[in-house]
């Protein structure tokens, strides 16, 4: 797919846009694929992601991780229709929420190079594309709860990002990692100057550097907010959804199986613990821009589904 020099030349000018901070998909890629979701939302659909995910002022909000009373003021983050799609990563990495880690990715049709294929190996019964189908399916029936459905449409703002990051749905198995590199976890590089990416998973979590390796800080700044809409309506230029069939496929195991396929292709022309090169940099970047884009229309699209009436008058308290 051609992509327009001056797009090109608008997305390299935003790329170093943002304040100094840790980078990868789950930071600036997930907020991406939020903000063209956004920007193609229904006016119903609007509605009730702003009725879930903008907190009236002077009310608790429905999402945040808090240290004391529970206001928008003392939380320590809060979140809104663009930052959701980070919460779920906000919440990692402690033993109480250990649960959740199977949801961002899926074991899909094991890659098995050099060695026997082993039949037992798939995916867990809890994976990306299971809890995208839960999260669908109970914001269909709706859960009579603003606060459970907030939390709902904040797990299927990360999903969709995450199972469109290709090395979430794939793993490769071989003599050296019989057990599985963990979706390219174990499948070490030497990074790059500039680049703190020192696995395949990281390196394609950092969108190969497509944007730059820092992310902007949160909660976002009114100039953060701009830059980050200006990127995607970049995105959405250099990929509109008029000129992608597969943006209309909203089935989630279609995304998966994309996903893995190309998660299968980015072992090729990359060896481990070696420097990716120029060429295989820069083709990982364009399908990067894809995905997210991709991401965001589909992302869109489920929501203008689920979502096709204005929501009622809020309670007077939650």
């Amino acid at each position: 797919m051609k992509r327009s020099p001056r797009v090109a030349a608008a997305l390299g000018l935003l790329l170093f846009a943002f304040p100094l901070r840790a980078a990868a998909w789950h930071d600036t890629g997930h907020m991406l694929v939020a903000q063209v979701a956004y920007l193609r939302l229904t006016p119903a659909a609007k509605a009730r992601v702003d009725r879930l995910l903008v907190t009236p002022e002077g009310r608790r909000p429905l999402i945040h991780l808090c240290a004391g009373y529970y206001t928008a003021a003392t939380c320590e983050k809060t979140y809104d229709p663009v930052t959701i799609a980070v919460w779920m990563d906000d919440f990692r990495g402690d033993s109480l929420n250990g649960a959740y880690d199977p949801w961002h990715y899926i074991n899909h049709k094991p890659f098995f190079d050099g060695v026997p294929a082993r039949p037992e190996v798939g995916p867990e019964p809890v994976n990306v594309l299971d809890r995208i189908n839960w999260a669908v399916n109970t914001l269909r029936r709706g859960t009579g709860r603003d606060r459970a459905d907030a939390e709902t449409l904040g797990f299927l703002y990360h999903l969709v990002g995450d199972v469109h990051q290709p090395m979430h749905a794939t793993t490769r198995y071989t003599a050296a990692n019989p057990d599985g590199d963990a979706g390219g976890n174990g499948f070490r590089l030497k990074a790059a100057e500039g680049s703190p990416a020192t696995s395949l998973h990281f390196f394609w979590d950092a969108a190969a550097g497509a944007f730059g390796y820092d992310s902007p800080r949160r909660p976002l700044d009114a100039a953060a907010s701009a830059r980050l809409r200006a990127l995607a309506e970049a995105l959405m230029k250099e990929h509109p959804a008029e000129s992608l069939p597969a943006a209309k496929d909203l089935e989630p195991l279609h995304w998966v199986e994309e996903s893995n396929q190309l998660g299968r292709r980015a072992y090729a022309g990359v060896r481990e613990n070696e420097t990716p090169s120029r060429a295989y940099t820069e083709e990982a970047r364009r399908v990067v821009r894809l995905r997210i884009a991709l991401g965001g229309y589909r992302l869109a699209g489920l929501l203008n589904t689920l979502f096709v009436e204005a929501p009622a008058a809020p309670a007077p308290a939650r």
